[in-house]
């Protein structure tokens, strides 16, 4: 189904082989609206938002009329010096961007922005111009979550096992070849992480992904580590292509060491003994490969029910207030003013979700009168609370109308 203009884009994609759906790559087109993803298949695919004709929706910021200036691709909302719609704040005369008005979302927000000099938040000029629209409150800024990443542990975790192969607990064994990181690639996902042999990788959706000021919690133990044993940490030897800083280490409970990625800790399954075999894929719709890129947004179940969260296990949120899309009609977000203040309207690059969701449920819409691309979910916009400091944190349903978005 598509909404009008084709604003708000959705795919329908049969499940296919082992129960999986494939994230298609969704990609700029130049006959979209401004702003908007065109849709293409590819493997893995990703959903990205905008690119070159992505245009910030605010005007100038700084002196009379001025040139929009370059159009650069879409970054996640908040990202500090990355406007979402390209350098929007150029003039041809009238001052500098910088005595003009800086924003932080692409040269567009609800209430005015940020302003440096040449006009205050309000919107009154100074020596140099307008500061943004007018109004008094700025769009609520979420810094990109900070990399959890630590150094090589001093010992491998787990003594059970042979090496790449696994015990209970043990997870491989001490062996170094068992510690290399290789990068495999599936039709259903792209590029995802191995070990030296080529057994697959995972995630699981209960554990609490960790940052640079919280480190990760696993909460697979006891029998749990029976079907998933941990993979160890100790010596990387990572495959080209992989970032060293996304990897990091934890010291588990029962003393062994284990390997994070982009601060979730990874396991094993135990059936999943060759190459290529995936067989703990969407388990419990909580367990999912661990792809080279991590999607935007993954199944969450670390208490009594699942719940969307970002790729740092940050909770989504929706809300009552808003107006649903649906076959001939876009979304509408009606959070504005205040309520800007607390929740991030939520889109990101590269857009992919875990398997377990169906791609075709999301869709990306533009913010009319607002300004900024924003995801929704079976058409309902997503957003992500300034309040939450990590992962698992759910502060947002304490405002009323908020919940989190369910799968």
């Amino acid at each position: 189904m598509s909404f009008k203009n084709n604003h708000y884009l959705t795919v329908f994609i049969p499940s296919v082989l082992l129960g999986f759906v494939a994230a298609l790559q969704l990609t700029g087109c130049s006959d979209a609206p401004l702003g908007l993803p065109g849709v293409s298949a590819g493997a893995g695919g990703e959903l990205s938002q905008g690119g070159a004709d992505a245009v910030a929706s605010g005007g100038t910021s700084g002196g009379q009329a001025g040139e929009a200036g370059e159009a650069t691709e879409l970054s996640q909302a908040g990202e500090p010096g990355e406007p979402a719609g390209g350098s929007a704040n150029t003039q041809s005369e009238g001052g500098s961007t910088a005595s003009g008005g800086t924003l932080e979302t692409g040269g567009s927000t609800e209430s005015g922005g940020t302003v440096e000099a040449g006009g205050d938040a309000a919107g009154t000029p100074t020596s140099a111009g307008m500061g943004g629209q007018g109004g008094t409150l700025t769009e609520v800024v979420i810094p990109p979550t900070c990399t959890y990443h630590t150094d090589e542990s001093p010992v491998a975790g787990g003594a059970g096992g042979t090496a790449g192969v696994g015990g209970i607990g043990g997870a491989g064994g001490a062996a170094g070849a068992g510690l290399t990181v290789t990068l495999q690639t599936s039709p259903f996902v792209g590029s995802y992480l191995a070990d030296a042999t080529g057994r697959t990788l995972y995630t699981y959706g209960n554990d609490l992904p960790g940052d640079c000021n919280t480190p990760p919690v696993s909460n697979c133990v006891t029998d749990c580590l029976i079907s998933w044993p941990i993979f160890p940490a100790g010596q990387r030897v990572l495959a080209p292509g992989l970032d060293a800083n996304a990897f990091g280490a934890i010291l588990r409970g029962d003393g062994t060491w284990q390997t994070t990625y982009y601060g979730w800790p990874i396991y094993y399954y135990k059936t999943d003994l060759l190459l290529g075999q995936v067989a703990g894929q969407g388990k419990a719709k909580t367990w999912h490969i661990v792809e080279k890129k991590p999607p935007a947004v993954f199944i969450m179940k670390p208490g009594s029910f699942r719940y969307l969260a970002d790729a740092s296990g940050h909770t989504l949120y929706v809300s009552s207030a808003d107006v649903p899309g649906n076959a001939s009609a876009d979304p509408v977000s009606n959070c504005t003013g205040n309520c800007l203040a607390t929740f991030e309207p939520f889109h990101a690059q590269n857009f992919s979700v875990v398997t377990s969701l169906l791609i075709a449920d999301f869709g990306s819409f533009v913010r009319h009168g607002q300004g900024g691309v924003q995801v929704a979910y079976k058409g309902q916009p997503l957003y992500r609370a300034a309040t939450d400091l990590k992962s698992g944190d759910m502060t947002g349903t304490s405002v009323s109308g908020f919940t989190a978005a369910l799968p």
